[in-house]
């Protein structure tokens, strides 16, 4: 059962009224002389109890249950079945409550979904559900409702209809004698846009309009309706498609981020992103949730596109489409002089106030004004002369747009305001009369409305939406956001006019927040050039192809997606991958990175496949025999290494790889295998592998080995050989020399890489049973150095062992350094270890600067990425100290530096001091940094200006602090240095006057003229209070500031121009 829509119908807008599921008792609404009877008057009553309704009736009918027995009904009971307007309906009554039990429930029940339930199955109604006396009929209750009946839902009316306990009221009980009348009145109305009081869940604006909508970032929609309007003029729409983007990007290309809306705005059936779109503008997610005003925002999106447009064949298409021209002149009235400019525009802007319609508008654009007295024209040659001054239209373009001036500022309020005030539009107007008496009128003038802009709300938001007709002979559809609609004509043209809204009742009126503000017509004459067809050979090939290839590829990661339970991935390393890893284990394993390295293979395979299918596939796509490789399977040690531990036998070949996942590693998401490739072959070239180890007896085992070049400062996998368990270590030197391709004889030095942290040398003398090397070690080694050949590589600064350098890449780490004064030097990234010392760190930053490191001083940054707190040096200070405070760590490290005039070990008694001195204009300020000592006192600071002669001495001198451009205190002379906060500037303010003298100065340093300066409104401001400075023997200079305290100007900008809430400037960068 559905409870009443309680005052709010799905699909109405916010400033509309529908007809609400009220109750009406017979005293509030139908107080007669002479009381009507439900069962005789019901059409009366209806008449009185149904809201007019907009749409047409096809027919009212009504029916009575009298109900004998009422205390014996079923929980759930329905009444006769009745036809009204070709359908079947009839009463549903739940006597004792719908999960109510105090109250009764009643409802309206679509029948004909009994015999057809079928979503194309609905229908539209308003009604009434009376409850009467059945021995007096003028006694009755009435709830009213109207509703769109489906097979979701197929009943409708009101769960809380009445109490029990007045149903059975002593005094005028409706319930006598165990005996209630229930009737029904039903219109069944007209749906004439297959959507009156559609609550859209599951509503599919393609099928129902052709047209899909457009989703909202934040605050779009002023966007997405305007995107509509110009996808739905078709001329325009074609030559954005001839554009050439072949090479773009639609990141941060504006013309193939259009081009590929415009695209799926045809031919997708879901609501299209304008995510790209606005990342290709240079928008931020913040950009987003700002709304601008829609003609500033058409007239920027036009220049990009014009700009775009110039030398392809889509040039000259903009200004061909949308641009008009008009003609400002003045005229004398007395003499024969005239002078006159004309010029092109993109928009008309006309006034709303004092114009009932849009032909007055355009009467009030082109009214003359005539300059007379104080205000007489200059006439070159002819002095001062009485004149008129106006503008005239020369031409109008094919498609006109039209800005109704809806904000505007309000000089009674000192504020913006919108205008709300009726103004009519209407289908079609005639131009001509605006027309210049020189204009061509080869061709009539009259423009055909094709387009209406809505904005419903007040100037602090609100929501916009469009009206648009697509076609020259189609209907009206609505485009609000991801949502396309039919529309009626009273949608498009009254609710729009503005003004009082229109009442359900006549004792209700209220003001209409939503109306046009701009409007398209398009000229009758040219409309089938304006509105051709736009088909795919309009479209360029790349465009079609590029998103075809990127639907395809959609739909298979959403079918991989569905299918994922019945896949596994195998990662799949090789020789190869080792020779190719520069750093630890046998390949770095990190996930995330994995597939990016060299020679590593990620395989998507069916849970079910077999291993020996599995090895089959591999043997085809590498092109080898299956007998040339061996698979191991890869496990992490408990020291945090992956490492391969067991060759996969042959007697697996039946076993399923999801089954040899589990059995081997369970715990990881990828099943690791290595891929061993051949080292021995037989006398007739096939391949042999040692035997499998098979316990701690078996004599072979796997070992890869690592080859580290000092001079180079460079590790590489260089292959793999087998020892012998029970050999020597020294026993495999001279196969090492031979991979190496060293001389025979060469000395070597080995270590094994137990873990990043552990590089052990290996006793040559010892065993490999004695070393406890396994299946999947790692040994590293390296050339052994003379003295002179270690003493050279150690003045080069450079790591001359395996251990030493296997610490530098536990311990490198990448940090940017960027000045800290923007545009002083450049920024520059190094590689660095993480445990040198400050010192050491400004060697390196400073041998980049080619600077003294002496002088270099760091600054880590803070949350927005600026300069936070300077980094205090001292011997223990390593490069990961500084680093533990940096917080961009998920976009790498950062410092900022600072190349001082002085070194650190001086600026460590002393304290750098930033000074702005202010005279009586603000153009009259400099800025100098003084280096006092950390005792010194302000009476130290002024005594040092006098001595540089920066401030005269007979001048009194007052020292503020400032932090972010605001005074915070003021200091006494004995006030130390040390109480300056460390980001502040100490201010030195010349001031001794009255008020109005303080408030010519502040005049002056504002440039505002006398007219805007009375505006000005000067305060003493706090974060809690304002108050008002209106003496003008009021002395700045006497007044205390506490702690927060600011002096204010409160001036409103007087543009005109609505911002939606937003002061950030519109720009399109793409």
């Amino acid at each position: 059962m559905q409870l009443p829509n309680e005052g709010n119908v799905p699909g109405a807008q916010a400033d509309e009224s529908p007809p609400m599921d009220v109750s009406i008792s017979e005293e509030e609404e139908l107080t007669p002389p002479e009381k009507l009877s439900i069962v005789d008057d019901y059409e009366i009553i209806a008449e009185k109890a149904l809201a007019p309704l907009d749409e047409e009736i096809i027919d009212q009918q009504y029916s009575h249950w009298e109900i004998k027995e009422f205390s014996k009904l079923p929980d759930r009971s329905r009444g006769r079945v009745f036809e009204a307007g070709g359908h079947k309906w009839n009463i549903l009554l739940f006597p004792r409550g719908n999960n109510q039990m105090e109250w009764v429930s009643v409802y309206l029940e679509y029948a004909d979904l009994q015999d057809n339930p079928s979503p194309e199955n609905y229908a539209c109604a308003q009604f009434l559900i009376c409850a009467s006396s059945l021995s007096n009929s003028t006694h009755y209750t009435i709830n009213v409702a109207h509703h769109r009946f489906t097979t979701d839902e197929s009943d409708w009316g009101f769960t809380r209809y009445m109490e029990l306990g007045m149903l059975c009221n002593t005094e005028a009980p409706f319930l006598e004698d165990d005996g209630l009348r229930l009737s029904v009145v039903v219109r069944v109305v007209k749906d004439s846009t297959g959507v009156l009081w559609h609550n859209f869940v599951n509503y599919d604006s393609k099928k129902t309009t052709g047209h899909v909508g457009m989703t909202n970032q934040g605050a779009t929609c002023y966007m997405n309706s305007l995107f509509q309007s110009l996808y739905c003029t078709n001329y325009f729409r074609k030559a954005v498609y001839e554009i050439p983007t072949e090479n773009d990007d639609p990141n941060n290309s504006v013309a193939l981020a259009l081009q590929r809306v415009f695209y799926n705005l045809q031919f997708t059936d879901t609501p299209v992103s304008t995510t790209e779109l606005t990342r290709s503008f240079g928008w931020t997610s913040l950009d987003a949730f700002m709304q601008h005003d829609v003609q500033e925002f058409n007239r920027v999106l036009q220049d990009n596109l014009e700009a775009k447009m110039k030398g392809t064949p889509a040039d000259g298409a903009i200004k061909k489409l949308f641009v008009g021209r008009m003609k400002s002149y003045i005229k004398c009235i007395n003499v024969n002089y005239e002078s006159s400019r004309s010029e092109d525009y993109y928009d008309i802007q006309l006034n709303v106030k004092g114009c009932k319609n849009l032909e007055e508008s355009f009467k009030d654009y082109i009214a003359e004004e005539t300059l007379e007295g104080d205000n007489k024209y200059m006439a070159e040659g002819h002095g001062l002369q009485d004149a008129k001054k106006g503008v005239i239209f020369e031409s109008f373009p094919p498609v006109l747009h039209l800005q109704l001036k809806r904000f505007e500022y309000d000089f009674m309020r000192d504020t913006m305001v919108k205008i709300n005030d009726h103004h009519e539009f209407p289908l079609e107007i005639d131009l001509e009369p605006f027309l210049s008496h020189t204009a061509d009128r080869s061709q009539a003038h009259k423009y055909i409305l094709h387009g209406v802009l809505v904005h419903s709300g007040d100037l602090s938001g609100g929501h916009y939406f469009a009206f648009v007709k697509p076609a020259k002979d189609g209907r009206w559809l609505k485009f609000d956001d991801d949502r396309v609609v039919p529309a009626t004509m009273k949608e498009v043209l009254d609710e729009n006019y503005g003004d009082e809204q229109m009442p359900m009742r006549p004792a209700m009126r209220y003001k209409r927040f939503t109306n046009a503000y701009m409007l398209v017509y398009i000229r009758e004459s040219m409309i089938n050039d304006v509105l051709p067809d736009v088909t795919k050979e309009d479209i360029p090939r790349h465009l079609i192809e590029r998103i075809e290839e990127e639907r395809q590829l959609r739909e298979k990661r959403l079918k991989e997606r569905e299918e994922q339970h019945l896949y596994m991935n195998i990662t799949l390393i090789s020789d190869k991958s080792f020779q190719a890893n520069e750093g630890f284990d046998v390949v770095q394993f990190d996930e995330k990175n994995l597939a990016n390295q060299a020679f590593v293979d990620i395989v998507r395979i069916p849970k079910n496949q077999t291993f020996g299918e599995f090895k089959n596939k591999l043997s085809e796509s590498i092109d080898a025999p299956a007998s040339h490789f061996r698979l191991w399977v890869m496990v992490n040690r408990q020291n945090r290494t992956v490492r391969p531990d067991t060759p996969i036998y042959d007697g697996e070949e039946n076993s399923t790889m999801d089954d040899l996942r589990a059995k081997c590693q369970n715990t990881q998401p990828n099943f690791r295998l290595y891929m061993e490739t051949p080292v021995y072959f037989d006398a007739k070239g096939n391949p042999t592998f040692p035997t499998p180890p098979q316990s701690n007896t078996t004599p072979h085992m796997l070992v890869f080995v690592k080859l580290f070049e000092p001079e180079l400062q460079k590790i590489r996998g260089v292959g793999k050989i087998y020892v012998i368990r029970s050999n020597p270590v020294r026993s495999i030197e001279e196969e090492l020399n031979e991979m190496f391709q060293y001389a025979p004889g060469t000395e070597l030095l080995l270590y094994e890489e137990i873990q990043p942290k552990m590089i052990e040398a290996l006793n040559k003398e010892s065993t490999f049973l004695k070393a406890e090397i396994q299946d999947g070690d790692i040994i590293c080694a390296q050339k052994k150095l003379t003295e002179d050949e270690e003493l050279r590589l150690r003045e080069a600064g450079l790591y001359i062992t395996v251990p030493e350098y296997m610490n530098y890449l536990l311990h490198r780490v990448q940090v940017s350094f960027a000045p800290k004064i923007h545009g002083s030097n450049v920024g520059f990234q190094l590689t660095l270890h993480n445990m040198m010392k400050h010192d050491e760190v400004a060697a390196k930053v400073a041998a980049k600067l080619g600077t003294d490191p002496d002088k270099i001083r760091f600054y880590v940054p803070n949350l927005n990425d600026e300069p936070k707190a300077a980094v205090r040096p001292n011997v223990h200070t390593t490069l990961e100290d500084m680093l533990q405070t940096v917080y961009s760590r998920t976009y790498g490290f950062k410092l900022f530096y600072e190349v001082l005039n002085i070194s650190l070990s001086e600026l460590e008694f002393k304290r750098l001091v930033k000074i702005t001195i202010c005279r009586p204009t603000l153009d009259n300020t400099n800025t100098l940094e003084l280096l006092l000592l950390k005792e010194s006192q302000m009476s130290d600071l002024i005594d040092t200006l006098n001595e540089q002669q920066v401030v005269s001495e007979d001048l009194k001198i007052r020292v503020f602090e400032t932090i972010k451009n605001r005074f915070y205190r003021e200091f006494r002379a004995t006030d130390p240095i040390s109480e300056l906060t460390e980001s502040a500037d100490a201010q030195l303010y010349m001031e001794d006057e009255s008020f109005v003298d303080t408030k010519k100065r502040l005049q002056r340093r504002t440039g505002l003229d006398d007219k805007e300066w009375s505006k000005v409104r000067i305060s003493i401001v706090s974060p809690l209070s304002t108050t008002p400075i209106k003496e003008d023997e009021f002395q700045l200079f006497n007044h205390k500031f506490n702690n927060g305290e600011s002096l204010g100007l409160d001036h409103i900008d007087k543009s005109g121009r609505y911002k939606g809430g937003s002061e950030r400037g519109l720009f399109i960068k793409g």
